[in-house]
């Protein structure tokens, strides 16, 4: 039986992923894999049930880092769910989690749409991966600048390292993410773009061994040209016989 072993994450103004994961038989998919670009649609992403009253998500050709396409979010109140994938009904993408070693997103903020004032942003904080085994998984940043105090536009690429998946293969897998930010004067929007998984570094190939230049032959010596023989004396002339 999956339990979803959900429950209340302690969070200090960030915003964060929260992964739940479950255990069955799949093969391998293939990675990297993009699982939110929003060029055309939504890619399965939605508003989280529990999201505050106010909260929109729709995908828009601006402020984008792969393509055309973000997915605008804007959450009225502090830590909220904000926007969810479920990701149970796609083998292949549940078998790309389970073997994932990292996650990146790419997140945008606009300076004009906030005011920030005394308070605090921050892009992303944790991701959380759970799973029926009971693992509470809670992953700081590998890598990112996720601080942000609204002088500027922001655009951060924010990478998670993801232990080991012990068995890696799922059978139910459900991504949110959790938006917070605190004693702001005016919220706007968080844009993000080109969530992905990947794998581990894929090893060097070999380089193709370089052949030896061969040396260059010496030339051979050239035949001496054959001596001219010495022209013959020219012969005296026989006299005229006279006429008869």
């Amino acid at each position: 039986m999956n339990v979803n072993l959900m429950s209340r994450i302690r969070i200090s103004g960030f915003i964060c992923f929260a992964i739940t994961l479950g255990l069955a038989s799949q093969s391998y998919g293939s990675l990297p894999r993009v699982i939110g670009d929003w060029e055309d649609s939504n890619d399965g992403w939605t508003i989280h049930s529990e999201a505050a009253d106010g909260t929109t998500a729709k995908a828009v050709k601006e402020n984008a880092t792969l393509g055309k396409g973000s997915y605008k979010v804007f959450v009225p109140s502090g830590w909220q769910k904000a926007i969810t994938r479920d990701l149970t009904d796609d083998a292949k993408l549940l078998a790309d989690l389970g073997k994932a070693t990292q996650l990146k997103v790419d997140v945008t903020l606009k300076a004009k749409e906030w005011v920030v004032g005394s308070g605090w942003v921050k892009t992303i904080e944790c991701i959380v991966i759970q799973s029926d085994m009971g693992g509470w998984q809670q992953i700081d940043p590998a890598d990112g600048e996720t601080a942000w105090n609204g002088s500027e536009d922001k655009t951060v690429t924010v990478t998670f390292d993801i232990p080991p998946q012990t068995p890696p293969d799922l059978t139910h897998a459900n991504i949110i993410i959790v938006t917070n930010y605190d004693g702001v004067g005016t919220a706007g929007n968080f844009y993000f773009d080109n969530v992905r998984l990947l794998g581990a570094a894929e090893p060097n190939q070999p380089k193709e061994v370089v052949k030896p230049v061969e040396p260059n032959k010496p030339k051979e010596p050239s035949k001496p040209a054959e001596a001219k023989k010495p022209a013959e004396p020219n012969k005296p002339k026989e006299p005229n016989k006279p006429a008869k």
